[in-house]
């Protein structure tokens, strides 16, 4: 083969390579280029998984229609809550603050409805209102004086609060049997979370056992916390062990309360604990004459 022939062959393979080179290289500029890869912490990981469990709820204060942004974990569990207020004579009694003990738990009752979400279920029983206007005398069934004023529900507010309004502190204190129809009548068919709040300042003056009837619920299948607000009980022993073995024997907590104000803070804790996971606005019980309430519907 001639010097020429073979020049001739080198030139087309040199062009022939840099041509393939050019051409890969012009492919390669068009692939997409992927976006750095972003490493986050255990702890972002674990605020974004937190992050899409909750949602901005708004809620509604009902002391000035005001509302309140707070973030909210949301549970398909219904919530009862069933305020259960002592009416026995002793009530009319003062506490350290110079107020009258129906007087506090009447204002209590207002702020803990206002800071309540609507959908969560209350309800108001009364026990110990007695029967001043009987002619059957001051103690006649004074030891089954117990009624449900305003039964669980959602749009109640307003009842309620005009029930509280006409509540005179008289009779005796059946507590063992107010229990016992909340218990077995008022959370009747309610499904989700079942607690009381009792604000009482004494104990059962009817011969009842309130705690043997607390430790004998389970045995029916019959969950319920009670919380317990105690009024200006700690020197009387007896009332505060009994009420304090009501709370024990249900999962709940006792409160002692020797102010109007001592009382307003137990009972928000109280309501806190059992509306789970929900952020309440910090509110101050106004006057009851002059408290007004919208019912959330």
């Amino acid at each position: 083969m001639s010097y020429k022939k073979i020049k001739a062959i080198w030139l087309v393979l040199v062009i022939s390579f840099f041509w393939t080179i050019t051409s890969r290289a012009e492919n390669l500029n068009q692939i997409p280029i992927a976006p750095p890869r972003q490493v986050r912490s255990n702890s972002q990981v674990d605020q974004s998984q937190n992050n899409s469990d909750l949602s901005l709820t708004k809620m509604q204060t009902g002391v000035e229609n005001s509302v309140v942004e707070a973030t909210i974990e949301h549970t398909n569990e219904p919530i009862n809550i069933l305020f259960l207020l002592d009416c026995s004579f002793s009530m009319k009694e003062k506490m350290g603050d110079h107020m009258q003990k129906m007087e506090a738990a009447k204002q209590v009752l207002q702020n803990a409805l206002a800071r309540i979400p609507g959908d969560v279920n209350i309800g108001l029983r009364v026990f110990g209102l007695g029967d001043a206007g009987s002619s059957r005398g001051f103690f006649a069934d004074d030891c089954r004086q117990t009624a449900l004023l305003v039964p669980l529900g959602q749009g109640n507010r307003r009842a309620i609060i005009e029930q509280v309004r006409n509540i005179r502190a008289f009779g005796m204190t059946p507590l063992e049997f107010a229990l016992e129809q909340a218990a077995e009548s008022d959370f009747a068919g309610a499904q989700g979370k079942k607690i009381i709040i009792l604000i009482s300042d004494g104990a059962d003056t009817c011969g009842g056992d309130p705690c043997r009837f607390i430790r004998m619920l389970p045995a029916y299948g019959i969950k319920i916390k009670v919380d317990v607000v105690g009024l200006d009980l700690k020197r009387d022993h007896v009332a505060r062990d009994q009420l304090n073995c009501i709370t024990q024997n249900s999962g709940g907590k006792y409160y002692d309360a020797s102010t109007a104000g001592q009382l307003i803070d137990s009972v928000s804790e109280s309501v806190n604990k059992a509306i789970s996971g929900r952020v309440l606005p910090k509110a101050v019980a106004p006057t009851l004459k002059n408290y007004q309430i919208e019912d959330n519907q």
